[in-house]
């Protein structure tokens, strides 16, 4: 798996090839977060973040019985919109959700590699994410912040939080990948909002598990 230069993320944002192109909009300013001679490109952070609030149950668990009884993602987290000019202060130990400025668009022979900048980690802020970003996915990243410094931390839109690592997908005779868009819940204009733990299929498989190993231990 080959990863590309930033002379070769500036060819594949300019590929005529719509179907091989790269999508990463908008650079504000490209000479700076696609910097000659590394290999990442640079990201901001957005507008839209999502605060955890106080829990108002014991714990999430997926494989409660009824739906009445399941409580919804969203009572976790309270909505907030920052616009450029205004901060969001992160407090220590705090956790937030947090959208990419940047939409991407990955061609179908890219995949990529999302990593907090050093910077921000030497001042207690983990930038986490679902790391890997497969090939066809189409939307805003979504970060995971969390202050683990002692000071709280003053973060605002269009700051750079993370980097962006790109690799190139090969098949199994070493030729570009051209596999067809798979579908999954972070495809497309992403909710920062978590829809499910399991995929309903895995889900259902767990439940039946759990349902029989219940009965045999109260025989």
């Amino acid at each position: 798996m080959t990863v590309l230069s930033t002379e070769a993320i500036r060819r594949r944002l300019r590929e005529s090839d719509v179907a091989r192109r790269l999508v990463i909009s908008p650079l504000l300013d490209e000479d700076e977060q696609i910097k000659r001679g590394q290999a990442s490109v640079d990201i901001r952070l957005g507008f839209n973040f999502c605060l955890v609030t106080a829990s108002l149950f014991g714990s999430i668990d997926e494989f409660q019985d009824t739906s009445t009884e399941r409580k919804s993602f969203r009572d976790l987290y309270r909505r907030e919109y920052v616009p450029f000019g205004s901060s969001i202060i992160i407090h220590p130990h705090q956790f937030v959700l947090a959208q990419t400025l940047e939409y991407i668009r990955l061609p179908t022979d890219l995949m990529a590699y999302v990593v907090g900048r050093s910077t921000w980690g030497r001042l207690g802020l983990i930038v986490a994410t679902a790391i890997g970003i497969h090939p066809s996915f189409a939307g805003s990243l979504t970060f995971e912040l969390r202050n683990l410094g002692e000071t709280p931390l003053t973060l605002y839109p269009g700051q750079t939080i993370a980097q962006l690592f790109l690799h190139s997908v090969v098949d199994e005779n070493g030729r570009p990948s051209a596999t067809t868009p798979s579908v999954t819940q972070y495809v497309g204009t992403v909710d920062m909002i978590p829809q499910s733990i399991s995929s309903e299929k895995t889900r259902d498989r767990l439940s039946k598990l759990i349902e029989r190993f219940e009965t045999r231990s109260k025989i």
